[in-house]
């Protein structure tokens, strides 16, 4: 907000000047100039305690779009996956159980028909359901063991990519928060060794009238008013260098505060996007692994072959074992067809559950893209309030200095020398406001 502010005692008073500009001075004033802290002015303005306020929310929204905001989706997506995938590998069991039961049911069927069809050879026909029974045991066995390693393996995958993608994230907000920090430390020391310089020149620069001044008190024979008269103007030699530093310092405290919120807000897009990236090919390696671990999975749930049956006894007759090979045929038909409903069934809680999984990880973007649109209509509603405020301090600041006879008023810049500080006067102005 540095710039000038100028009052007008004619053809202005009537009109609300903007926020920057008070007035400007009327041809042949006489000169007088006063000035004040704009800073201060607004601290003591009635909407001030709004402002703040304003100023504490952007700040919460900012420290929660940053860094933990990370970590905290991250888990929230891999607990929202791992319950999804539980869910899964239930369906999964629950499935092959329903098949293997199938496969038994259908079997003894089977085994049943064959028994009455062969009559004389019923003993060797239940000699042969024990055979089945055991290999479709043994075949359940290394299926459930085959499944069981391809979903640890799949669990250890899973981990492995999270953690490295976590400690991806880690690493590089690391990294950015540094390179701001460098950055503004940077700006910082640039500006003191500046304000060191400024205030060794005002010193070299009024050096020569500082000693004069000096060599003049040190004279016994001084009278007292000559005396008073040239310790007032030693001490408005300091004051006036006092106020050059003090305005360089709330400049450069000023460009400090943009450069900070300049760099948070360039980090911050970098971050987001380089953490989007990151965890698109992440999401995107787990999805590969997980299909082809799904993949492994359905084979195993793949339609199991009744094997031919119950073994047959030696020496049946060649119409027997045709007519006992088409009964075989017609439990196994039987047989797949109730499988594919029970395995379509799977593949459509599976489908289900990806779609689900999906709408889960697109929550962190939407998150993220809903505190931005917060912290865009908090900013402008700082802005407006902050312009409102400042445009009211300058119409009582032009009330004060019409006052006080001033025809120009700066603010935020260099104080003038010899300039009238209208600052406490315009204080006690805008409190009065509060009643």
């Amino acid at each position: 907000m540095a710039g000038v502010a100028c009052l007008t005692l004619a053809a202005c008073a009537h009109q609300t000047a903007p926020a920057s500009s008070f007035a400007t001075p009327l041809p042949g004033d006489d000169g007088h100039v006063g000035y004040v802290r704009m800073e201060e002015l607004v601290k003591v303005h009635p909407l001030y305690a709004q402002l703040a306020h304003l100023d504490e929310d952007l700040q919460a929204l900012q420290l929660k779009s940053v860094g933990p905001g990370i970590a905290q989706n991250g888990a929230d997506i891999a607990a929202a996956e791992r319950r999804l995938q539980h869910e899964l590998d239930v369906a999964a069991e629950r499935t092959k159980k329903a098949l293997g039961d199938k496969q038994q049911e259908y079997m003894k069927r089977e085994q049943a028909a064959i028994d009455a069809a062969i009559g004389a050879t019923a003993g060797a026909g239940r000699g042969g359901a024990g055979i089945v029974a055991g290999v479709a045991a043994n075949a359940r066995t290394q299926a459930q063991t085959a499944a069981e390693l391809a979903q640890k393996n799949f669990d250890a995958y899973r981990r492995q990519v999270a953690d490295q993608s976590n400690a991806a994230a880690r690493s590089l907000q690391r990294s950015l928060a540094e390179r701001a920090a460098r950055t503004y430390r940077a700006k910082a020391e640039y500006l003191a060794k500046s304000e060191a310089d400024f205030a060794l020149s005002q010193e070299t620069d009024d050096a020569a009238e500082r000693l004069s001044l000096r060599t003049k008190l040190s004279n016994l024979a001084l009278d007292d008013d000559s005396r008073a008269d040239v310790k007032k103007q030693l001490d408005a030699l300091d004051q006036k260098e006092a106020d050059a530093i003090a305005a360089m310092k709330n400049r450069d405290a000023q460009t400090l505060a943009d450069l900070q919120k300049s760099v948070h807000d360039s980090t911050q897009a970098e971050l987001n996007a380089e953490v989007a990236q990151l965890r698109k090919r992440t999401i995107a390696k787990i999805d590969a692994r997980e299909l082809e671990t799904r993949r492994q999975l359905v084979a195993q749930l793949g339609v199991p072959a009744l094997g031919g049956g119950a073994s047959l006894p030696n020496g049946i007759a060649p119409d027997m074992r045709t007519r006992l090979q088409a009964l075989h045929k017609q439990y196994q038909q039987q047989f797949n067809a109730d499988a594919s409903r029970t395995i379509a069934q799977f593949q459509k809680t599976r489908s289900d559950l990806t779609r689900r999984f999906q709408r889960i990880a697109g929550i962190d973007a939407d998150a993220q893209a809903g505190a931005n649109k917060e912290m865009n209509a908090l900013q402008k509603q700082r802005g407006d309030l902050y312009n409102e405020m400042v445009a009211q301090i300058g119409r009582e600041v032009k009330l004060v200095a019409q006052k006080r006879g001033i025809n120009v008023v700066v603010s935020d810049v260099v104080a003038p020398a010899g300039g009238v500080d209208l600052t406490a006067d315009a204080e006690k102005d805008i409190e009065s406001l509060h009643e």
